[in-house]
């Protein structure tokens, strides 16, 4: 088993990628500490993992709240003797333009995408540094590299993360503290419905049918391979978001047409949806 008795805190654990990430990692041997806001979620995927060779502890906790956040980080201290990776998954999205989005809601998106990761990392990285090792992986996006219309304060975050943890790995290089940015797109999971829109209300829809995209297991199995090799970055998705990443650099004209018309699909399939067409 490629991570048999690790020790892994997983944030944003009670779907999508990181429940994706949870099943796999314990099919492999880890020890999983599972974070999230939904306790009875966290509990079902928990109870899920069970039987397996690793033990699972559940720990809930808002990781923008800084009293709850704090109080996890003591507690899975306490706990756990080592703490050989640190998954920063939980996250929120975006579906607005930027004219239409609220300040606060930019704050928001902000907070629990860049800032809530980069202090639960402060506070587990001192004991990474004193075992003398440690992995920190930070889900990301494509949107972490480059413009996706309908998502401006989602994409600032994510380029925040990756020049906060790109220059951290530099930083702790001596201290055997590996950092693995994952760039996903076109996972299956329920992001899209959880995003914010312009007002801070929830989109509460899906601009891709039900079933498209990869899974969360097969992201998971992916990632199991980047730890493995301490990869710095790993591209994880469906081939057209592939496309966009590659056409970027080759094309920039060409990428950003297309992504204005993308932008225009996705505006007409809300209107459709909404009976607005």
């Amino acid at each position: 088993m490629k991570l048999a008795k690790q020790t892994i805190w997983i944030t944003g654990a009670s779907s999508g990628v990181g429940e994706g990430m949870a099943t796999v990692f314990h099919r492999e041997g880890a020890n999983l500490i599972l974070s999230g806001r939904r306790e009875a979620e966290l509990e079902r995927v928990a109870a899920d993992c069970a039987g397996g060779p690793g033990r699972v502890t559940v720990v809930p906790f808002d990781i923008t709240d800084a009293v709850a956040r704090e109080s996890a980080a003591r507690r899975v201290l306490d706990e756990f003797e080592r703490i050989d990776i640190l998954v920063n998954n939980a996250g929120i999205g975006q579906r607005s333009l930027a004219k239409d989005t609220s300040l606060d809601v930019d704050r928001r998106i902000m907070e629990v995408d860049f800032f809530a990761p980069v202090a639960l990392t402060k506070l587990v990285l001192p004991r990474m540094i004193e075992q003398q090792g440690g992995h920190l992986l930070v889900t990301s996006s494509v949107a972490g590299k480059h413009a996706v219309p309908l998502h401006t304060a989602y994409c600032a975050a994510k380029h925040a993360l990756h020049g906060y943890f790109d220059t951290l790995r530099v930083e702790h290089l001596k201290d055997n503290i590996a950092v693995t940015l994952l760039v996903i797109a076109g996972i299956r999971s329920d992001v899209f419905q959880h995003a914010l829109i312009g007002d801070g209300s929830e989109y509460g829809d899906s601009d891709w049918g039900d079933g498209a995209g990869m899974s969360a297991e097969a992201c998971a199995e992916r990632v199991v391979e980047a730890i493995v090799g301490r990869e710095r970055e790993v591209v994880i998705g469906i081939e057209a978001a592939l496309q966009a990443l590659a056409l970027k650099d080759k094309d920039p004209e060409e990428f950003i047409e297309r992504m204005a018309k993308m932008m225009e699909w996705m505006l007409q399939g809300r209107r459709m949806r909404q009976g607005k067409a």
